[in-house]
């Protein structure tokens, strides 16, 4: 089992690296703020901030909700938030990052844990 700090404030953050075939699984914990929101990995919804949904990086999931990619490639986001099973399609490094839109993340706090594990041992 391996535990990594996601900043909210990072443009990427990279956790590990995975291998094509596998079996994951991802849980984070803990509390970041976008500005005066806080809140943990699943986000928040931000009904207010509907007009620019689109420009966060995976505009159907939640504000703030921890986001997965493979080698920092915006096309393979997922959503993570507090737990996710994930099998991998390719070989190379898992990296997370908080949904919002990427010039807005000046105003970004804090950070949560992901702990990925595989069948019980360390990646």
């Amino acid at each position: 089992m391996s535990t990594v700090k996601v900043f909210a404030r990072a443009n990427w953050n990279d956790i590990c690296q995975v291998q094509a075939g596998k079996t994951y699984e991802l849980s984070a914990t803990g509390t970041w703020w976008d500005w005066f929101v806080r809140c943990g990995p699943d986000g928040y919804e931000g009904k207010l901030l509907q007009p620019v949904a689109h420009l966060k990086r995976s505009p159907l999931d939640r504000w703030f909700c921890l986001l997965g990619a493979m080698d920092r490639d915006d096309d393979s986001f997922f959503a993570i938030g507090r737990r996710k099973t994930w099998t991998p399609k390719r070989d190379g490094m898992l990296c997370c990052v908080v949904n919002d839109i990427p010039a807005m993340h000046w105003n970004n706090f804090g950070a949560v844990s992901i702990t990925v594990s595989l069948a019980g041992q360390s990646v």
